[in-house]
């Protein structure tokens, strides 16, 4: 048996612990099953997101990463991989000292979501479980309005532009120095990467950190969709995670864990009643 002594969450995320912890702990499990289609660039982006405008104070952030070539690219969470890799250090370690207790320190939420671009073509993949799900959206061309006002980012010379990308208004900033249609999240199709892009209140900013060209390529995400990929529509995924988060037996795995222990880094419980956190502010607010 395997106990954590130590498990920190947002207190906002207490009612998701089981599914959490489990997505995390298998998806570095995966086996990479995709075809070789190596990237030519990467790109590093850190992301930020007030998901309840009445709390504007309170962002949520993450580091992701874009992988890309000619024709594709793939956007994933960096913040992700990360907790996976620290995660896997610690459970072979402690399988090393025959250990049956494990430290694994705060866990903060992250996305499940890869976007994969196939020349404008937009295709999600939720890693859930031990399993990935393929959702292929309809085609959605952004109708860019190019400005002739430029700015410097990153050592780069980047054009305004502004459009609407999933019922949300963004300006976005390209550098035609790196000619690659693509950008962070769901945005792209400017004559060049856009290196930064927000919405119009702000409340949604993507800010690149870093770029690689041709660099180092090891250990990164491929541009091309898993070949074992389960296909299924955003309907049919929902429902499954509807059944996944009314109760543990579910699950249905062997892992020999159990979670013995939970608190919360939401502060003093004396400190008395806090607001209730609402997503009422969501990344994409059309189909």
């Amino acid at each position: 048996m395997v106990s954590f002594n130590s498990y920190i969450m947002n207190s906002y995320l207490k009612f998701i612990l089981p599914v959490l912890f489990l997505g995390a702990l298998f998806s570095f499990k995966y086996k990479d099953t995709t075809q070789i289609d190596p990237p030519t660039g990467i790109a590093y982006y850190h992301f930020y997101h007030i998901k309840d405008s009445t709390q504007t104070g309170r962002l949520y952030s993450e580091d992701f990463m874009l992988t890309f070539n000619t024709q594709k690219s793939a956007y994933s969470s960096r913040t992700r991989y990360k907790q996976d890799s620290t995660m896997q250090v610690k459970l072979a370690a402690a399988e090393l000292k025959n250990s049956d207790v494990i430290d694994m320190g705060t866990y903060s939420p992250v996305t499940e979501d890869d976007v994969y671009n196939d020349n404008g073509k937009i295709s999600v993949i939720k890693n859930n479980r031990e399993q990935r799900y393929l959702i292929k959206e309809n085609s959605e061309k952004i109708n860019w309005k190019i400005d002739k006002e430029t700015k410097n980012l990153l050592g780069y010379t980047c054009q305004k532009a502004t459009g609407i990308c999933k019922g949300r208004k963004y300006t976005a900033w390209f550098t035609t120095d790196i000619p690659a249609s693509f950008g962070p999240w769901k945005l792209h199709g400017l004559p060049g990467l856009i290196l930064e892009a927000y919405d119009d209140r702000h409340f949604i900013k993507f800010t690149c950190t870093g770029y690689v060209n041709q660099g180092d390529m090891q250990n990164v995400k491929q541009v091309s969709i898993p070949s074992d990929a389960i296909s299924t529509t955003t309907k049919e995924y929902e429902q499954m995670k509807k059944a996944q988060s009314e109760g543990f037996d579910m699950f249905g795995i062997n892992s020999g864990i159990t979670v013995d222990k939970v608190t919360s880094s939401g502060g003093n419980s004396n400190s008395g009643q806090k607001k209730k956190f609402t997503i009422n502010y969501p990344l994409e607010i059309t189909d």
